[in-house]
């Protein structure tokens, strides 16, 4: 069976940036397993295994707007550095996560620390970057109980 829209796709993988630097890469023992369609992993993935049979091995690339988008300017901002416990020793790349107004956990990165206050990334550490996936589908199924995993 080939990958398609709602069937059960199972793949190890190997994700790195432009440069090489590997970012990610599937346990041999618990491969990622996802149904095709539903917007459980990246787009440009998705697009990239549909009509791969098991046993297929591809290279993909995804631009930013099929992986994370574009790195937007407008989510990095100053954040009062009053706001954090002064025993707290900040770093550069250090990621902090809140609950925001509506109750969805958001995340940012410190980018820059400044005697009054930190630079803040609210994007996706991924955001603005090509991805490279290496991958190999191990299996393809559309039989699973009531369209769930």
């Amino acid at each position: 069976m080939k990958v398609k829209k709602n069937c059960l796709v199972r793949v190890q993988y190997r994700v790195s940036d432009e440069q090489g630097n590997e970012i990610d890469r599937s346990d041999p023992e618990y491969p990622l397993e996802f149904v095709c369609g539903r917007g459980d992993v990246i787009t440009g993935l998705e697009r990239g295994l549909i009509g791969l049979e098991p046993g297929a091995t591809k290279t993909i690339v995804i631009p930013p707007e099929d992986a994370y988008g574009a790195h937007q300017a407008e989510l990095v901002k100053p954040l009062p550095r009053a706001g954090f416990p002064a025993e707290l020793e900040l770093s550069v790349g250090q990621r902090f996560s809140y609950r925001g107004e509506k109750g969805a956990e958001l995340m940012y990165q410190v980018r820059e620390i400044r005697p009054d206050h930190i630079l803040a990334d609210f994007n996706h550490p991924l955001a603005g970057k090509s991805l490279r996936y290496e991958v190999t589908v191990l299996d393809v199924t559309d039989d699973f109980v009531d369209g769930k995993i």
